[in-house]
């Protein structure tokens, strides 16, 4: 059973805390303003404007930090405010709060992506609550008159009291890569184009409950004692959906990781994948739609990519844990997630 937060009401308390590396200094005030200006309090942990090394501080400072928040009754939600490189140096000691994390009645949606997602597929796959894989701090800081529909999505949802949640594919998506200082709002200039392999009818539909994340980090829990994946896909006759962000794997990088995930079981169970934008460029001699069919060689199942989840703006905002139902029908994209 997967235990999903309470949605959010107006003058409740969001927490903000440095998972991974600190809060980008240029947008973090101009971001926290915007989410004020939405009608929520903000609640910044000791640590989250630090970085040195590429993190905000030691993990076991982060750990204890996240379960400040996550403990805390007035804190209804918590973003991450910037991905980075070493969250997992967190996770061993998060084990500590075991016991308080899963007698906890008061939980809440933990948001992000990138380096974010492996403590959102962590708490969802070891504790089958349900995390928001969606945009981090940095995203709100853009122009109010330019926010992108993603991010009015995610706020969407947080409020809504329906169970369902629905989005379709986007228009446009971001060609270069996001720049530090642009806070106007995203540079959309080329158009969105869902694929799939090995579809001739380029066309499916397939239901389960979601999980995934950035492939870069998620699969470094593979032959630790922190993989839960089997144990939490095991719980659902339904099946898996995947949905997979690579952040900066070579193609080659990508099927060896794809090549790992598939042999050690976590596509076991898998009725469709999911796989993100990517700016990193293909090679020669081998590229990512290669690694793809490379990697899921011999299994019935669909696989779409170039869609809108992950580094590549914008992003689908995914509730890790929901029952998702995937359509597609000739680019056209439609995903339902349910709060069930």
């Amino acid at each position: 059973m997967i235990k999903y937060p309470e949605k959010l009401k107006n003058g409740d308390c969001i927490g903000i805390v440095a998972l991974s590396d600190g809060a980008n200094l240029e947008k973090i005030d101009l971001a926290e303003d915007n989410l004020k200006k939405f009608g929520y309090d903000i609640k910044e942990t000791k640590n989250t404007r630090n970085s040195h090394k590429l993190v905000s501080c030691d993990g076991k400072t982060r750990a204890h930090e996240f379960m400040e928040l996550f403990k805390d009754k007035k804190v209804k939600h918590i973003i991450s405010a910037r991905g980075g490189e070493f969250l997992m140096e967190m996770i061993p000691y998060l084990d500590e709060y075991e016991e308080e994390i899963k007698n906890l009645k008061d939980i809440k949606f933990v948001q992000g992506y990138s380096d974010t997602s492996l403590l959102l597929f962590y708490l969802t796959t070891k504790y089958n609550i349900s995390t928001l894989h969606a945009e981090n701090l940095s995203e709100y800081a853009m122009n109010l008159s330019n926010y992108h529909a993603s991010l009015k999505n995610t706020l969407d949802f947080l409020v809504k009291k329906s169970k369902i949640f629905i989005q379709e594919n986007f228009d446009k998506y971001e060609e270069e890569e996001y720049k530090e200082g642009n806070f106007k709002g995203y540079n959309l200039t080329k158009k969105v184009n869902y694929k799939m392999i090995n579809n001739k009818k380029n066309k499916a539909c397939f239901e389960g409950r979601i999980i995934g994340g950035c492939i870069d980090v998620i699969s470094i829990l593979i032959g630790t004692k922190y993989d839960f994946l089997k144990k939490f896909s095991n719980q659902f006759k339904e099946g898996i959906i995947w949905y997979i962000d690579n952040c900066e794997l070579t193609p080659m990088e990508f099927y060896r990781k794809l090549w790992l995930m598939r042999n050690v079981g976590w596509f076991d169970n898998v009725k469709g994948v999911l796989v993100g934008r990517t700016f990193v460029k293909d090679t020669q001699y081998f590229t990512k739609v290669d690694a793809l069919k490379k990697a899921f060689a011999g299994l019935d199942i669909d696989i779409i990519y170039d869609v809108d989840i992950g580094h590549v703006p914008p992003q689908l905002t995914i509730i890790n844990g929901s029952y998702a139902k995937v359509e597609y029908d000739n680019h056209k994209f439609k995903i339902t997630q349910s709060l069930i």
